[in-house]
């Protein structure tokens, strides 16, 4: 049985989390993926935190071959060219403009390439003020307005766990792009360039709160919003043994289910109320450590459940049901694809790449010699 996306090979010059990720995604669909990384380093996210080839990096980068190539030089540029006889996507995570400098960019390319599809995962957009300003997910979620309505009842910001810029509003956002573009493809024999940044691709995360907020119906604050803590019935609630359980009752079905679980059915009509029936409830949580809360919930249809922590997480029923955690052979662990496909196997999980691991099996590919390796070698250019 083949995979969905068997066949569809793609450039990745991305780095650190939102190309990678991306791109892992596309692997473990079947797609053969190549890191085209500069010899001097390469992917900054090998050495993440210290060390070599650090778990960060092999996490989001399993599946792929790498080939290491000095974009700056004339042969790298050439040898780029030569591998665009063989893939036809290319991804990319650089400030706009980068892949001009090196005549590499979509518009210098697609008139000999016309099946190229070249994505761009920017910060900021390909043009405006921010076009070249540099940033990373910590940024794009302030400008976006996302950390300014983050955080507690009391106001204070948070920082989310996750990069959800990077993720969401990077990774998925051009996911989502590149494969309409292999449909369309399909369609017409034609390539195109995908545009997406992590500051608009999490702007548009807010589409249904801006809703709200633009109607007079929202304050864009912690704790002010329907989802984020101003009602009773939707937040975060502390227990006796400091832990804390997840309230998500927003239909009136499951808050009457909380009540009646909880033995309060007076506050059965309260389910939208103020400060004071928020805190009658923090009260009501702080009555029972987490595990108790856990056995009174169990049967009960109320969107109430434990704040795990994330290695309690992976861990879980839920989580290995579906085979979320993969155990590989030196003994770490890694977290799988989310995606179930009914006629496309997931493959066995392959170690990360090491630096220019597959330089020369790709090369031959593409007509060259183990001289011309080596003399490319000697030049820095692999």
């Amino acid at each position: 049985m083949s995979q969905a996306l068997s066949g569809v090979r793609i450039l990745d010059l991305s780095m650190n989390l939102p190309g990678p990720y991306m791109t892992w995604l596309l692997a473990l669909m079947g797609a053969e993926i190549l890191k085209v990384e500069n010899p001097a380093g390469g992917d900054y996210a090998r050495v993440l935190g210290g060390g070599k080839n650090t778990p960060y990096f092999e996490a989001v980068n399993r599946n792929k071959k790498s080939l290491t190539l000095n974009l700056k030089h004339p042969e790298g540029q050439r040898l780029f060219h030569k591998l665009l006889s063989v893939y036809d996507i290319v991804v990319e995570g650089f400030r706009p403009g980068t892949m001009a400098q090196f005549g590499l960019d979509f518009a210098s390319l697609s008139p000999n390439y016309p099946r190229l599809i070249y994505v761009s995962i920017s910060g900021y957009g390909q043009d405006g003020p921010y076009r070249s300003r540099a940033g990373h997910d910590i940024n794009y979620l302030a400008l976006a307005g996302i950390l300014g309505m983050t955080g507690s009842r009391e106001g204070d910001p948070a920082l989310p766990g996750i990069q959800i810029a990077d993720l969401a509003g990077g990774s998925l956002m051009a996911l989502c792009g590149l494969l309409a573009a292999i449909i369309q493809r399909e369609k017409t024999g034609k390539g195109q360039f995908v545009d997406t940044s992590m500051f608009h691709g999490s702007l548009s995360l807010a589409t249904m709160v801006f809703a709200g907020i633009d109607q007079g119906l929202e304050q864009p604050l912690p704790g002010k919003m329907l989802l984020n803590g101003r009602f009773p019935c939707y937040g975060l609630y502390r227990t006796a043994d400091g832990s804390y359980m997840s309230l998500g009752a927003l239909e009136f079905k499951f808050w009457e289910s909380f009540c009646r679980a909880t033995g309060r059915e007076d506050l059965i009509a309260k389910q939208f109320g103020g400060p004071e029936i928020i805190a009658e409830v923090a009260q009501i949580f702080c009555g029972r450590n987490r595990e108790e809360w856990i056995e009174l919930m169990r049967d009960a249809d109320a969107c109430c459940e434990p704040v795990l922590a994330l290695d309690e997480a992976v861990s879980s029923p839920a989580a290995n049901t579906f085979g979320m955690v993969k155990h590989m052979e030196d003994g770490k662990r890694f977290l799988s694809t989310p995606l179930r496909l009914s006629n496309s196997p997931v493959p066995k999980d392959i170690p990360a790449p090491s630096l220019g691991q597959h330089s020369r099996e790709v090369l031959r590919e593409i007509g060259l010699t183990a001289t011309d390796c080596e003399e490319l070698s000697r030049q820095g250019v692999i």
